[in-house]
């Protein structure tokens, strides 16, 4: 992998001398900025491109180059590559496009590129991608024309997008963040951002990581990688439609969309997920200031009505506006006048104008035990206080160092002032409360990542019984169905749950003895019908012998009277549960993930409020609490007006059980339990409905 970053030697095919030649332009761009290597060009005539000299075969160089860089017709790039493999390189960046981006999904050049890669044990970046560049050693390889180039930076930059990659490239560089190393990945036909994950985590010229990404080829190596790095990671990932939820055939698909299982991924392997290009480039900032390891805020401002919108910021994030305590209050008395400014939080400074006291003033909240992170608006006018702003400043960042807390220093001035700071510092400087306030944001949730991930305690080991999976499995294909309601019980039976006790009819005939205590309900079991309430397959609290028999009867003959009857295979009855909170868990398996567990809120409006968590499983029972803990509702399973708290422990223990089976058995597709319902503490809960899609 180094090869790519720090090559001796490099070739680009498909140079020439011809203006605008994009061969020409990596070929110049390198010379240009210094790079200390050996250049060559193959290319259909032979010549030289400022003094580099063009071949017209490969075989002709007289070495070995590290990085072979084509900018060739896509068709002519397996022959080329075959060139490369008899003259021993191995290390392959193909910017060319005209893959199966183009082709309507054709993968016949993508299969004989990689067939003569692992014939030759090549390595490959792109197709489709501008390859990478390291700016300590001044080696680029994008086809674009760069200048001022920066050294001595530390952020690693991984873009899908070539164009995404080199506006970032330009962008970070252009507010005071210098990057180290960037690469661009293309289609990923073979090296893809978990392989460069991999590179960057090890790299000890790397100490942030930031991604621009679109998909996950493999996200379950990703996720792992992610999770055990102790660097920062900050990612976009645009391309957000949840495009599974369209043929969703349960509710785990609907509530699981692809953006959601990564957002989930994130939150449990400790990755910051930004929005655009600005909240980038900040959290890169950010992330280098000490973390915000709290909940409360101080506000300091010099303009009362910044204040104000410092507070509303503030409460957007859930920030607690603790009081100054009378100590603090105290002090001010003894640096400046307070006969005007009401001493409270957020604190209005407008009668000040002497600068060291904002420094003063500064140190004495950040002394202060009960405050966490600082918000500091700095309103200035550029023509006459800009000098003493920008000594402001190197005390701000002397006083974070100090006090390892952090502070998000809010520059309200002229526009091009403001443009000036934060393209000269690395310190992150923000042009709003708001903006200041979802910093702080940042550094917080970032923080509670990485405390969750830390302390996500040992998976718990669950006897599992795959068997009786396998065996229903095997049923299902074998007749051509998916599972039935009893069978899907069974399914979850065998993580070691109790599903509510029950009875399977074949038919509609009563028993004359039932032997489960009433009331019970009556529910459709039909291989047609996954939803049986919306088929009118679902009756409740029927009290007796006689209801129950009416009961069977009525519904058998609404389910024949419907234009499309769903198959009757039988009618499960089934002891009906005592009240509780109605809860939601469920499980699929992702492509680019694996296994994924849902929780949340359930009943027939699980889909209509979707306040669920995804993560990836197995989950620990840390992290299973810690899902419930995010959720909307969770207020109701602490015990929400008066009502007694809910029994957590025991919706733990099914999260983690059904984590455990969709982890140790691939061939379940998905599971639905709804609802779980969960009584109060110490009375575990009621598994009373559940459905499973096997692949």
């Amino acid at each position: 992998m180094e090869k790519f970053f720090s090559p001796r030697s490099i070739v680009v095919f498909g140079a020439s001398a011809t203006k605008m030649n994009l061969g020409q332009i990596v070929l110049l761009n390198n010379k240009q900025i210094g790079y200390a290597g050996n250049l060559y060009g193959v290319g259909s005539r032979e010549g030289d491109v400022n003094g580099i000299p063009i071949y017209a075969r490969v075989s002709d160089l007289p070495e070995t180059p590290d990085v072979a860089i084509f900018l060739t017709p896509a068709k002519t790039v397996p022959g080329l590559m075959e060139e490369c493999g008899r003259k021993g390189i191995t290390h392959i960046v193909i910017e060319s496009g005209g893959f199966s981006e183009y082709s309507q999904g054709d993968r016949t050049l993508e299969e004989e590129v990689l067939a003569v890669a692992d014939r030759y044990g090549m390595k490959i970046i792109g197709p489709n991608c501008v390859g990478t560049v390291n700016f300590d050693s001044k080696m680029m390889m994008p086809f674009a024309f760069f200048r001022d180039i920066p050294t001595g930076g530390r952020l690693g930059l991984i873009s899908q997008s070539g164009g995404v990659g080199g506006t970032y490239l330009r962008a970070v560089a252009g507010y005071g963040v210098k990057p180290g190393k960037f690469v661009s990945t293309g289609n990923k036909l073979q090296l893809d951002e978990a392989d460069f994950l991999a590179y960057f985590s090890r790299d000890d010229k790397t100490d942030t990581i930031a991604l621009y990404l679109e998909g996950f080829k493999r996200g379950r190596a990703f996720f792992d990688l992610a999770r055990s790095c102790d660097k920062p990671i900050i990612i976009q990932k645009s391309n957000r439609t949840p495009a599974s939820a369209k043929i969703a055939q349960s509710h785990t698909t609907a509530l699981s969309g692809d953006d959601a299982v990564a957002d989930g991924a994130f939150v449990q392997a400790g990755v910051i997920r930004v929005e655009d290009e600005m909240d980038f480039i900040n959290a890169i900032k950010v992330v280098r200031m000490p973390l915000m390891k709290g909940n409360r805020v101080a506000v300091l401002s010099r303009s009362g009505g910044h204040a104000v919108l410092s507070a509303d910021a503030c409460g957007r994030f859930g920030f607690d506006m603790v009081p100054f305590p009378p100590a603090f209050i105290e002090k001010l008395r003894t640096l400046y006048n307070t006969r005007v400014i009401a001493h409270q939080n957020p604190l209005d400074l407008g009668e000040i104008f002497d600068y060291t006291l904002f420094t003063d003033i500064l140190e004495e909240a950040l002394k202060i035990e009960t405050y966490d992170g600082v918000l500091f608006n700095h309103l200035y006018s550029a023509d006459f206080e800009a000098d003493m702003s920008r000594t402001f400043l190197a005390g701000v960042e002397k006083l974070v160092e100090k006090y390892a807390k952090p502070v998000c220093l809010t520059m309200i001035s002229d526009r091009e002032e403001i443009l000036k700071i934060q393209q000269s510092q690395p310190f992150p400087v923000f042009t709003s409360p708001l903006e200041g306030a979802k910093a702080l944001h940042v550094s917080r949730t970032y923080y509670e990542m990485k405390e969750a991930r830390n302390g996500r305690g040992p998976l718990a080991d669950y006897p599992l019984d795959t068997k009786t999976v396998q065996t229903i499995r095997e049923r299902c294909r074998r007749e051509g169905r998916i599972a039935l309601t009893d069978e899907a019980l069974t399914v979850c039976a065998a993580a070691g749950l109790r599903p509510a006790e029950s009875l399977l009819l074949k038919d509609e005939v009563a028993p004359g003895r039932l032997p489960l205590r009433y009331p019970v309900a009556v529910k459709l079991v039909s291989r047609d019908a996954s939803h049986k309430s919306d088929a009118g397959g679902v009756a409740l609290s029927i009290r007796n012998k006689k209801q129950l028999a009416g009961t069977l009867a009525d519904m058998k003959k609404r389910i024949l009277a419907m234009n499309r009857p769903p198959a009757i295979d039988g009618y499960l009855i089934q002891e009906m549960a005592p009240a509780g909170v109605e809860c939601f868990v469920g499980g699929r398996r992702d492509p680019a993930f694996g296994p994924v567990i849902v929780a949340g809120l359930g009943g027939v409006f699980v889909e209509i409020f979707q306040d669920t968590a995804v993560r990836l499983a197995p989950v620990t029972p840390n992290e299973a609490a810690g899902m419930l803990r995010k959720l909307k509702a969770y207020p109701l399973l602490e015990g929400a007006r008066g009502k007694a708290p809910a029994d957590v422990e025991a919706l733990v223990d099914v999260i983690c059980r059904i984590s455990a089976l969709l982890a140790a058995c691939p061939d379940i597709a998905e599971i639905d339990l709804n609802p779980v319902i969960v009584h109060p503490r110490g009375q575990g809960v009621s598994l009373v409905d559940a459905r499973v899609f096997f692949a």
